[in-house]
Order: structure tokens, then C-alpha cells, then sequence
């Protein structure tokens, strides 16, 4: 195993990595929107999934015990399972387009540092 190498110029890389960011501000804050936003609504599905499958529970329960009236309430069912698959949609919705946003900046960034590298050692030629 080698030791690892700790960067020279912290700081500098540092400033270097935040001017090539700069440009790209308003994309990555919509990314990170996005992301807050994907994470929220995952967060959330499972609890009303619980919702859903408490009403199954007691509605089967209520016609276990022979309560008159009680049955599973498939109507109420349906739109909170609908409503989980509109919350999940928009959940991938927002990572595909946070993945798509963030790997163009990432091919932008990538190609500007390769150009200003070649640039670097054919001057220094």
C-alpha cells in the first residue's frame, strides 16, 4: 500500500475548483433542488404506503370481528395508492433530471480542464 499524497495547494485547488464551478452556478443550484426535492418525496411514500396498508388491516379486521359495515374501503385505497405513484413519478422524475444536468456540467468542467491542461504543456513546449 502507498501512502497517500496529500494536495500541495489545498486552498488554491480549491479556488481553482470553484472557477470552473462558477459558470455552472444556476445549474447546480437547480440540481441541488432537485435532489432536496427527489429525497423529500422518497421520504414521504413509505408513510403514506403505511396509510395504505393500515386501512387494509382494519377493514379486514372490522369484517374479521363482525362489525356490520366494515369491509376494506377499496375506492379510498386506490387514490392513496394513486397518489403514491404520482409522489414515486416525481421522485424519478427529478433524479433523471438532476443525473442528466449534473453529468452535462460534469462533461463541460471535464473538457475545460483537459483544454486548459493541454494548453499548459504545449506553451511550456
Amino acid at each position: 500500500m502507498h501512502a497517500v499524497e496529500k494536495a500541495r495547494d489545498f486552498k488554491g485547488t480549491m479556488k481553482t475548483l470553484a472557477s470552473y464551478l462558477k459558470p455552472y452556478w444556476v445549474a447546480l443550484t437547480v440540481v441541488m433542488v432537485l435532489t432536496i426535492a427527489s429525497t423529500v418525496f422518497a421520504i414521504v411514500g413509505p408513510k403514506i404506503l403505511g396509510t395504505a396498508t393500515t386501512d387494509i388491516f382494519e377493514g379486514i379486521m372490522g369484517k374479521v370481528s363482525g362489525v356490520p359495515g366494515s369491509g376494506i374501503d377499496f375506492a379510498g385505497i386506490g387514490e392513496t395508492l394513486m397518489t403514491l405513484v404520482a409522489l414515486y413519478g416525481i421522485s424519478s422524475l427529478c433524479m433523471y433530471v438532476q443525473g442528466y444536468v449534473m453529468s452535462g456540467i460534469s462533461q463541460k468542467i471535464t473538457f475545460r480542464m483537459r483544454k486548459s491542461i493541454s494548453e499548459r504543456s504545449t506553451s511550456c513546449r
